[in-house]
């Protein structure tokens, strides 16, 4: 006990005592008269979900297209449209060709970057 010095080591260590016996007091006695609580749960998962196939959309390329340009116009990354159709030189796209694009999503892409210039 060479910790507990002064009076007001001594006080903090009667408080902390009593508050930990009433809270053990407290906590075993049983009231009776709790109220179960009721627990509602809803689910927002649809009841039927259906997948519907879209056919792919065909691009005829252009003279001056390119397979960069291409996936910018539409939205979609350049490696996916590439290993769609099977193109692996991405220098080698000739005009006429046609173009596998993916179906649209529903999704619609978002600003590359949303911070504002000071």
């Amino acid at each position: 006990m060479m910790y507990l010095r002064g009076r007001l080591q001594w006080s903090l260590l009667v408080i902390s005592l009593l508050t930990g016996i009433i809270a053990v007091a407290l906590s075993r006695q049983d009231s009776g008269d709790s109220v179960p609580a009721e627990t509602t749960v809803e689910s927002t998962i649809p009841a039927t979900t259906t997948t519907v196939y879209q056919e792919p959309i065909l691009y005829t390329v252009e003279p001056g297209d390119s397979i960069f340009g291409i996936a910018e116009k539409f939205g979609l990354n350049m490696a996916e449209l590439m290993n769609i159709n099977g193109i692996t030189d991405p220098d080698r796209v000739n005009a006429g060709q046609v173009l596998k694009l993916p179906p649209a999503t529903g999704f619609v892409a978002v600003a590359g970057s949303t911070t504002m210039l000071p």
